[in-house]
């Protein structure tokens, strides 16, 4: 069982209790983007794997992703045969061992290379990466130089604590000024378990999540979520590119990817799936493979314009469901029948939130639906009014 983690602080004590209920089946892999742990499951190192880490959470969190032997996530009932097994084995005796050694820096970095096109490289090119302080911190700059770029760092610096917070995929802004500062080409922030990517151009303008799609997308079809803009649906279609949407979660893309056997798919987060990628996402990989099509991002999007979007993320006491307050769905169907073109309500998968997404033809009707529907689950009384 193969173990990596991120830099969070209570990283080494996970570890050390899943190596207690390991015993000598567990290999640390060391400080690596989760999608490392897909590369050396897909290469044979090791039967499974869990990646210790809470993603793109603040550094108080902390958590597991559980990897199968060809590097993907589990099915939803596989995990929770798993779940069940973990609460019949509670209070076993721990198993005192140490574990194997592997090098998951090194293997992530050979294929993500192995998975570039052809020879293609960075000889000549400025590039600034962010690595929010997380996984990536050390290896994500390494392969760049590897590729021949002169790299421009930030968030690389991790102590504990300090992972998401103010960098990263979260906060492109801090990218941002790195590549305007330093004259680089373009910029890559990743998150803090390196899945997600957010591009910033040589203006130091972020890339939303929708054009990283349409930079991607291949024929036949695209897969996005609920989330996507539907001004990616247009523009697709206009390239003669199919699109599907899927439930919130990339192994709900990951499976209808499959399904379809299309090549690219993805969620605006900047989390996206390549077909003939690594098994799972890779920011680092993600960010490349937008760039190898040219630099020069702001020309290349030049004729793209979103449809305006309102967001919001509401922090609650609980996740009841939707239908049980007040008001809400009632609310949402008024704007969806009036000036709203879509409207979208979910509860996060990682934290105590409801996500809001409206979508209009004019930005200030979509921010005044989104403001409506936040203060009636502020009147339900499930928070206090903090975002």
């Amino acid at each position: 069982m193969a173990l990596v983690r991120d830099t969070r602080s209570s990283g080494p004590e996970v570890l050390a209790a899943l190596v207690e209920g390991l015993g000598d089946v567990a290999v640390d892999a060391g400080v690596v983007p989760t999608a490392g742990l897909s590369a050396l499951l897909a290469a044979g190192h090791a039967e499974a794997g869990i990646a210790i880490t809470a993603s793109h959470n603040p550094h108080h969190d902390n958590g597991l992703k559980i990897l199968g032997a060809a590097g993907g996530k589990l099915d939803d009932a596989l995990q929770d045969a798993l779940e069940a097994e973990i609460e019949i084995q509670r209070g076993c005796a721990p198993l005192h061992a140490v574990p194997q050694r592997l090098n998951g820096p090194s293997i992530w970095a050979d294929a993500v290379c192995a998975a570039l096109p052809g020879d293609w490289n960075l000889r000549g090119v400025r590039i600034a990466v962010d690595a929010a302080h997380g996984s990536g911190w050390e290896a994500a700059p390494a392969l760049l130089e590897r590729l021949g770029a002169q790299v421009v760092s930030i968030g690389c610096s991790p102590d504990g604590r300090n992972i998401n917070d103010g960098v990263g995929a979260l906060h492109p802004e801090a990218l941002g000024d790195a590549v305007r500062s330093s004259g680089a080409q373009a910029g890559i922030a990743l998150d803090g378990d390196a899945d997600r990517c957010v591009l910033v151009d040589r203006a130091g303008r972020a890339v939303d999540g929708d054009a990283l799609l349409l930079l991607l997308a291949r024929e036949p079809g695209l897969v996005g979520t609920v989330m996507c803009n539907a001004a990616l649906e247009t523009a697709l279609s206009a390239r003669g590119i199919d699109f599907v949407r899927t439930p919130v979660g990339d192994r709900y893309v990951a499976e209808e990817m499959k399904k379809r056997g299309w090549p690219v798919g993805g969620e605006p987060s900047g989390h996206v799936l390549l077909a003939d990628g690594l098994p799972t996402g890779d920011g680092l990989l993600t960010g490349l493979r937008a760039l190898s099509g040219g630099m020069d991002l702001g020309v290349r999007l030049q004729n793209w314009t979103p449809s305006p979007q309102a967001q919001a993320s509401i922090r609650t006491h609980g996740k009841p469901d939707l239908e049980k307050i007040p008001g809400l769905l009632e609310l949402s169907r008024e704007a969806e029948a009036g000036s709203a073109q879509r409207v979208l309500l979910r509860w996060s998968g990682t934290e105590p939130k409801l996500r809001v997404l409206v979508e209009a033809e004019v930005q200030e009707t979509a921010d005044q639906w989104a403001g409506r529907l936040v203060a009636c689950v502020v009147a339900a009384g499930l928070t206090d009014g903090g975002r």
